[in-house]
Formats: structure tokens, sequence, C-alpha cells
């Protein structure tokens, strides 16, 4: 005899989503990010804050579900970009109290055929001399990825998370 049934809420357009996941590299089997390691992902269902193709794949699911997923590239984080390796100065980070290899900053671009401007994150990747070496690829670019994604929270955005574009947590407001 069934007392109660419980029901979840479905993964559905500005949800909150809770997700544990591994990452990998699917032709090397290299483990790329960890959740566990890092703490769970939290992301906006529906706006573009995730990889499409894993939200797609995660549209109208709930709590619990679990999955395994192949992403070429394309439907990652895209083919790595030569043009998005570039050489600095030093003087370009004169802003910057300290600058390392490791380091991720934002840059304003413009797009030569538009003009309109976006940000770009980059990582510097080298410093030698006055030169610091920048890549604005994604780290997982140019890879064919494997997911293992399991779902630990579903709910609804609240109106401020919606403005801002991201989930807020207790005492995070920004």
């Amino acid at each position: 005899k069934i007392l109660y049934e419980v029901k979840f809420m479905k993964i559905t357009e500005n949800a909150v989503v809770t997700l544990e996941f591994k990452v990998y590299d699917n032709d090397t089997n290299e483990l790329l990010e960890d959740t566990k390691e890092v703490g769970p992902f939290f992301y906006i269902h529906g706006i573009g804050a995730f990889v499409p193709k894993v939200e797609e794949t995660l549209e109208g699911k709930e709590r619990g579900f679990k999955t395994v997923m192949t992403l070429t590239p394309e439907e990652g984080y895209g083919e790595y970009d030569e043009d998005l390796i570039m050489e600095m100065s030093k003087e370009d980070f004169a802003d910057f109290d300290d600058i390392y290899e490791g380091m991720e900053f934002v840059a304003d671009m413009e797009d030569d055929e538009t003009g309109e401007e976006s940000e770009q994150e980059f990582v510097i990747t080298s410093i030698e001399d006055d030169v610091v070496t920048t890549d604005g690829n994604h780290p997982f670019a140019g890879r064919n990825l494997r997911f293992e994604v399991e779902v630990t929270g579903v709910r609804e955005a609240s109106e401020v998370e919606l403005e801002h574009g991201h989930p807020h947590f207790e005492g995070f407001e920004d």
C-alpha cells in the first residue's frame, strides 16, 4: 500500500540545477574534472550557462537522474583556436599586483567583423622576460569528452538569480 508519492521538480527553463559530474577526455580516458574534488556544480537551466548538449539531455529530468554522454568538440567547448593564443607585454598587466602562470583573467574583446565587444576569459600560459603568453581557449577545447553526470538537486530560481544570471547561495549576493 502506497501512503504518498514524492514528486520531484523536473528540470525546465529557469530551474537551478545541482550536478555532480566527472569529465574525461574520451580519447585518452584522462580525468579532466571531478566535482567530488571541487564541490557540486550549479547552473540556471535554459539561459545558456552550461554546455548546450548537456542541458538538452537533462531537460525534463529530475533529481537522481544519472547518465553518461559523449561530446565532440563542437558539442562541448569548441575546436582549439590558435587565434586565441596571444603574446602580451608585462606592461599590459600593470593594474595587477602579481601575475603568474595559470592566472586567469577576463579581457574585453572586439569582434573584427561586427565591432561588438564581449568578455573573453584567458589564462597566462607562460611569462618570459617581458612577454606574457595567454590562451583564451577553454581548457577542454578541441577534445572529445565524456560526461558522467548525476542530478543531485532541482529548484526554482529566484527573481534575483534570474536577473544576475547565476545561482545564489546564503551569504553570496553578487
